[in-house]
C-alpha cells in the first residue's frame, strides 16, 4: 500500500463529499497505489485477485463501445483509514452502448453479479461520468 497515495485519495474523496455520498473516481485514481485485496468485490473467490479485477475493468474501458468506466465508492467508512485499508467500492459505472448482458460477459472473469440498467444517467454519484448521446449507464456490482 502506498500510504501517500492512500492519504491523497482519501482526502480527495472526503473533499468531494465522500463522508456522506457516493463519489465516482477514475480507474487510475482507485487502483494506483492500492493493493488492498478487499477494497472492491470483497466476496469474490480467492482465485480472483485484485489484479484480475483491475485488468478486467481496464480492458472493459478500452472496448470501442464503452465510453468510460468509473469506480462507485461507498460512503467512507473510517475517519482515519488504517494502513492496510482503501476506500471500499461495491460497483462500477459503465457508460456504454452495450446491453447489461454484454457487459456481464465482458466482466465474468472478475466474478461480477448481473449488471443493472440501462439507465439514462448516474445522477446519484458525485463526479459521476458524463453520458453522451446514444450511450447509457450500466451498473456492475459484486456481492
Amino acid at each position: 500500500m502506498d500510504l501517500a497515495k492512500q492519504t491523497a485519495f482519501v482526502d480527495h474523496v472526503r473533499e468531494r463529499g465522500g463522508a456522506s455520498a457516493q463519489v465516482a473516481v477514475t480507474l487510475e485514481q482507485f487502483f494506483e497505489g492500492n493493493d488492498c485485496e478487499w477494497c472492491i468485490a470483497p466476496n469474490r473467490p480467492e482465485d480472483v485477485p485484485l489484479d484480475t479485477v483491475r485488468r478486467v475493468l481496464f480492458e472493459l474501458r478500452e472496448h470501442p463501445e464503452v465510453h468510460d468506466v468509473r469506480v462507485e465508492l461507498d460512503v467512507l467508512e473510517f475517519q482515519d483509514f488504517p494502513d492496510d485499508e482503501w476506500p471500499y467500492a461495491s460497483g462500477v459505472a459503465v457508460i456504454t452502448t452495450l446491453l447489461p448482458e454484454e457487459v456481464d460477459a465482458m466482466t465474468i472473469d472478475a466474478d461480477t453479479e448481473s449488471s443493472g440498467g440501462p439507465a439514462a444517467s448516474a445522477q446519484w454519484l458525485v463526479d459521476g461520468p458524463v453520458v453522451p448521446d446514444g450511450h447509457h449507464y450500466v451498473g456492475v456490482w459484486w456481492d
